[in-house]
């Protein structure tokens, strides 16, 4: 039991660490967003939609979209508000590295997560985002790689955290080099492994899981796609009446 308890307050305030973070970015980069209809957005409504659920009353799903999802058993209630909205404004140009290329408008960070984590490889990808048990079922499957556990095991909550900021980092320093100098931040040795054990202790892996099924895909290129490059009924929920 003491063990127990102590993995659950563990996750707890991982938890805690990851929302006050991402808050704490939306606020430092709200002024940069940009809005490129017709390139990952499929109508022009959906700019309203996205300042809703990323910047304005809406942005409370970044703490509490994945926590409702579960209790709706709905997944959509994460994927469609808060990360969706997030990385339709925060798109950038095509990129490319030695793990990933991008279409223009796509958030590099997510994109590559979700290629390397083998979501956007999966055979049943239709069938998942349509089955919350499925999802969950993964999920219990993908936390206890052998990776995964390890790097539970060999890493403090402090040192997953940062994960987060080196990887954040890496990136910043990637897009400042021509693509052939480039080196895959998500492939750097351990990374990966820690980023995904942050999302299995504090409960969001299945979430992440949903929304790279969601919001992402490979197109008949090879490029990664995202939004409405992916699929025309690509949408945000509704924005809620007062």
């Amino acid at each position: 039991m003491k063990a127990a308890s102590g993995t659950l307050r563990w996750a707890f305030a991982l938890w805690l660490a990851e929302v006050h973070w991402v808050q704490s970015l939306t606020l430092q980069i709200s002024a940069l967003g940009q809005w490129r209809e017709g390139n990952v957005t499929c109508r022009a409504d959906q700019a309203e939609k996205a300042n809703y659920w990323a910047l304005g009353k809406g942005s409370s799903t970044v703490a509490d979209g994945c926590p409702k999802a579960r209790a709706a058993k709905n997944f959509s209630h994460y994927t469609q508000t808060w990360p969706g909205a997030f990385s339709a404004l925060y798109g950038e140009p095509a990129y490319e590295d030695p793990a990933v290329r991008t279409a223009d408008g796509v958030f590099v960070w997510d994109a590559e997560y979700c290629l390397l984590s083998g979501f956007l490889d999966l055979p049943n990808k239709a069938e998942l985002l349509q089955s919350y048990a499925g999802i969950v079922e993964k999920t219990e499957q993908d936390c206890q790689r052998a990776s995964i556990k390890k790097a539970m095991s060999n890493n403090s909550i402090e040192e997953l955290r940062a994960t987060f900021g080196e990887v954040d980092a890496a990136f910043e320093k990637q897009h400042l080099l021509a693509a052939p100098a480039r080196q895959a931040p998500l492939q750097a040795p351990g990374v990966l492994a820690k980023i995904q054990a942050s999302h299995c202790l504090s409960g969001s892996y299945a979430c992440m899981l949903h929304f790279c099924l969601y919001q992402y895909c490979k197109l008949g290129d090879g490029r990664i796609g995202m939004g409405c490059q992916c699929h025309s009924d690509w949408d945000l929920l509704p924005i809620p009446a007062e």
